[in-house]
C-alpha cells in the first residue's frame, strides 16, 4: 500500500521539475488528493498509545510480511497527507475555478477535515537512543544473524536454502532497501549522524536480494562519504544484467533496476536533487571516473550537466534563464 504515497510523491516531484500545469489541474492534484484520502481511511486509532497507527502492511522490505507502522509507509502517508492539505488550503486563492471543480466531484472540504483529523496524531517512529530508527514495530527486537554468506553468494534468495519465508520474517533481515529508501527520498528528516548511523545498521542486514535495491544504497552512501562502497554499489548494480551471471536476465531485463542505475549517476555521483521548490546539483564523483555528462530537463529548459574532478559546468540551451544551486551557492544560467 506504500505505493499509494509513492505516486503521490512522484506526481508532486514531477511537478516541480517541470512546471506542466494541465497535467496537474487534469490528473496530478486528484491524485495527490485522492491518495491522501486513502491514507486518512487507513490510519488505526491505539487508545492506549493515544496515536494513529498503519497496520498490518508490507513496506518496501519484501521479507516483513504484515508488520505494524513500517517507518517509510508511515512517514510517507504523512507525507501525502500533508501535500494534500496544503493543495486543498492553496487552491481557492490560486485557482478558485479548478478548486470548484473538484469540490464537486471530491468534496474537498470533507476530506481536508479527514486528514486534520488523524495527521498531527499518526505515529512517526523516531530514532532510539542508539539512533536507529525502527523500520517497524518489532524489527529491533527480532534476531540478528551474521548474513555475510548470503550477501557474499552469487545469486541471490541464498538465504532460502537455510531459512523458510516464516523464519525470515522473524529475523533483522532485510530483502532490499527500506529505512534507507527513506533517508533518501525524505532526506531533510533527519540530521547527517542520524542518517550515517541508520544507513550502517541497515546495510549490515539487507540481503539486496531484489534488484532495486544497490541503487538506493549506492546514492545514500555517496551522501554520506562512503565512496568506495557507493561505487561498488553501483558496479553491482550494473552487473545485474552486464555481469558474469548469464542467467540473471531468463526472464527479461530489469528496466526497473536500469533506472536505479541512471538514478546512481544522476542523482548520486552527480548530486541533482529536487530541494523543496529548487534544483540542486552537488557532484560527488567516484575516484575512478575523470567526468561525466549527462541531460536534465528543468521546467522546460533542455540543459547539459558536465563534471570532472575539479569543475562543474551546466549548460542552459532553453529559452529561459533559470536559477539553480550549485553546491548551495545560488547560480543564475
Amino acid at each position: 500500500q506504500h505505493i499509494s504515497a509513492d505516486i503521490a510523491y512522484a506526481v508532486w516531484e514531477y511537478y516541480i521539475a517541470t512546471r506542466d500545469q494541465e497535467f496537474m489541474d487534469n490528473y496530478g492534484y486528484e491524485i495527490i488528493i485522492q491518495t491522501a484520502y486513502f491514507w486518512s481511511s487507513r490510519v488505526e486509532w491505539n487508545e492506549t498509545l493515544k496515536r494513529y497507527e498503519i497496520n498490518d502492511v508490507i513496506g518496501p522490505d519484501e521479507y516483513k510480511e504484515h508488520v505494524n507502522n513500517n517507518a517509510y509507509t508511515n512517514y510517507l502517508s504523512h507525507y501525502n497527507m500533508k501535500l494534500a492539505k496544503e493543495i486543498i488550503e492553496e487552491m481557492p486563492n490560486i485557482n478558485p475555478e479548478l478548486y470548484k471543480k473538484l469540490d464537486q466531484k471530491l468534496h474537498l472540504s470533507n476530506i481536508k477535515d479527514e486528514i486534520d483529523r488523524v495527521i498531527d496524531g499518526l505515529y512517526l517512529p523516531k530514532p532510539g537512543e542508539d539512533g536507529i530508527i525502527p523500520q517497524h514495530d518489532t524489527y529491533l527486537k527480532l534476531k540478528h544473524i551474521d548474513l555475510t554468506p548470503y550477501k557474499n553468494a552469487e545469486v541471490v534468495g541464498t538465504i532460502y536454502n537455510d531459512y523458510n519465508m516464516e523464519q525470515i520474517n522473524e529475523m533483522q533481515v532485510s530483502k532490499q532497501a527500506d529505512l534507507v529508501m527513506l533517508l533518501y527520498l525524505l532526506d531533510d528528516l533527519f540530521d547527517k549522524e542520524t542518517k550515517k548511523k541508520n544507513y550502517l545498521f541497515y546495510e549490515e542486514r539487507t540481503l539486496h536480494d531484489s534488484s532495486l535495491s544497490k541503487s538506493t544504497h549506492c546514492i545514500l552512501a555517496n551522501d554520506l562519504g562512503y565512496r568506495d562502497s557507493a561505487y561498488e554499489f553501483f558496479r553491482s548494480s550494473c552487473d545485474i544484467d552486464l555481469g558474469q551471471n548469464m542467467k540473471s536476465s531468463d526472464m527479461g531485463i530489469h528496466s526497473a533496476a536500469m533506472g536505479g542505475i541512471w538514478q546512481c549517476v544522476v542523482m548520486g555521483f552527480g548530486g541533482v536533487r529536487i530541494v523543496g521548490d529548487d534544483l540542486y546539483i552537488s557532484p560527488r564523483l567516484p575516484k575512478e571516473w575523470s567526468d561525466i555528462s549527462f541531460p536534465l530537463v528543468w521546467r522546460g529548459n533542455p540543459m547539459r550537466v558536465t563534471v570532472s574532478q575539479d569543475y562543474v559546468v551546466v549548460e542552459n540551451m532553453g529559452k529561459d534563464a533559470v536559477s539553480i544551486f550549485i553546491y548551495d551557492t545560488k547560480t543564475s544560467i
